[in-house]
């Protein structure tokens, strides 16, 4: 599986939060977010609040850098 353009993960985003597709489509959305951005909780991030917009969502999503040991 090839990783997501920052405007594949922005329009996921957009269609999580407007509570579009089913279960087995969110799974796969949210795995494809995660590793895309390397963000662990993508969830979370998306599910901040109604203040903050969505390419607000995908930019802190890819903010997130892991500690690596």
């Amino acid at each position: 599986m090839e990783k997501l353009t920052e405007e594949q993960v922005t329009e996921l985003v957009r269609k999580i939060r407007k509570g579009e597709g089913d279960d087995i489509e969110l799974v796969q959305w949210i795995s494809e977010i995660s590793l895309a951005t390397s963000n662990p909780e993508v969830i979370k991030t998306i599910m901040l609040g109604d203040g903050i917009t969505v390419e607000e969502i995908v930019e802190t999503l890819y903010i997130y850098k892991p500690i690596i040991l």
